[in-house]
């Protein structure tokens, strides 16, 4: 699934301390961001220590995620 530029009302996100960022809809399906930054990866569970984050944080990790993806293409 694409990343949208916005999520629907009740999604809650959080941020593992492994450095994955993970959304889970209101149906409790949980995806983790793809390290690309543009897709959500269906996972079957949160990690076992995480932290809150906002929407606003989530896009940004994307944003932040595509934009090393295209510079690291660029090097090659």
């Amino acid at each position: 699934m694409k990343v949208p530029e916005s999520f629907p009302g009740g999604c809650k996100f959080f941020a593992s301390f492994s450095g994955d960022e993970f959304v889970i809809f209101p149906d409790s399906t949980i995806f983790r961001l793809a390290d690309n930054g543009e897709e959500l990866v269906p996972h079957d569970e949160l990690p076992q220590r995480g932290a809150p984050m906002t929407e606003r944080a989530f896009l940004v990790c994307a944003s932040d995620c595509r934009a090393f993806a295209a510079s690291r293409s660029l090097r090659h």
